[in-house]
């Protein structure tokens, strides 16, 4: 058991790096690698506490982004609604249609970053196309822990300079697992030794997110990303091995 925690802490510290790097990665790499360790409700519920304290560190440094906020305002509450429902969705299927469920959001993103897809969203559409995708991206949030591709190209393509596409993910990152903490809170998994093991593997992200910010600049992206992609290939065909077996 103890060398199960050992390797849970170290999934927690590539991700956090990643997430410190690229400002985004972190339940996208930490849920398949900790899924492979521990049972999916308990995945998801160490993996909260750390990613809102990350969410509210970056959303902090700098000024807050008050005029970014009333952007999304529609986005982020029909995020939050999607969140509740995505996890209605997750406690009432069998595990087994989770695991699909998280190779196929890796291999969308894998897809999507291989076509380097570049798309614009005009502001005149900003207002409708808005919810609908927070809404889609919160149920995936709330199913897969993962936070969807649609709801990164869309940030993508609403064209924000580097300070502000941080700020608007992290944004939603916040936003999706403040919900996550309380839809997942009547699961009763918050027992005091996962609460412990959480307060911990939380201070252990934080140490990696903190050398990742300090390095984001130096580390080429390129050979990054594609270690990243290839990490994140293999964790793919393990969850479609475990999901069809």
């Amino acid at each position: 058991m103890e060398l199960t925690w050992v390797a849970v802490a170290g999934a927690f510290l590539l991700a956090s790096f990643v997430k410190g790097t690229t400002a985004m990665g972190f339940p996208l790499i930490a849920t398949p690698m900790v899924a492979m360790l521990v049972d999916i409700k308990t995945t998801y519920a160490l993996l909260v506490l750390p990613n809102i304290l990350m969410d509210t560190l970056q959303i902090a440094r700098g000024r807050l982004p008050w005029s970014l906020w009333r952007r999304l305002l529609s986005l982020l509450a029909a995020t939050v609604v999607g969140v509740f429902l995505g996890t209605r969705v997750l406690i009432s299927v069998p595990e087994r249609f989770i695991y699909l469920a998280l190779a196929l959001m890796i291999l969308v993103f894998l897809i999507s970053a291989h076509l380097d897809l570049r798309i614009a969203v005009p502001p005149r559409w900003e207002g409708w196309l808005g919810p609908p995708v927070g809404f889609a991206g919160g149920v995936l949030a709330g199913v897969t822990n993962v936070v969807g591709p649609l709801t990164a190209l869309y940030i993508l393509a609403l064209g924000l300079e580097k300070r502000e596409f941080v700020k608007a993910v992290a944004s939603i990152f916040f936003m999706t697992k403040v919900s996550q903490l309380v839809a997942i809170s009547r699961w009763g998994l918050y027992t005091v030794e996962i609460l412990w093991w959480s307060v911990g593997l939380s201070a252990v992200a934080l140490l990696a997110f903190s050398v990742g910010l300090q390095v984001q600049d130096r580390v080429p992206q390129a050979t990054f990303r594609r270690i990243l992609h290839v990490l994140l290939f293999g964790m793919g065909v393990v969850f479609i091995y475990r999901g069809i077996v």
